[in-house]
């Protein structure tokens, strides 16, 4: 996602269990891809949690980190 308007609106129109960050490494698309998420205003900590891994670890079944 380009802008964090248009993260905002993917989450609110398929929840953040749908989504998973990527990568087009070595073609950045925002320098700082984590940041981009964490930064992007109406997501809550839930679903920051599951574009950063908590997705994609249930889809790989893999065991959520503990913290």
């Amino acid at each position: 996602m380009f802008t964090p308007e248009a993260l905002r609106h993917l989450v609110a129109q398929v929840g953040a269990g749908e989504i998973v960050m990527g990568t087009d490494y070595p073609y950045p698309w925002v320098n700082e891809p984590v940041e981009h998420i964490l930064k992007t205003p109406g997501l809550n900590d839930a679903a920051r949690e599951a574009i950063l891994g908590g997705t994609a670890a249930k889809l790989l079944g893999l065991a959520a980190p503990k913290g």
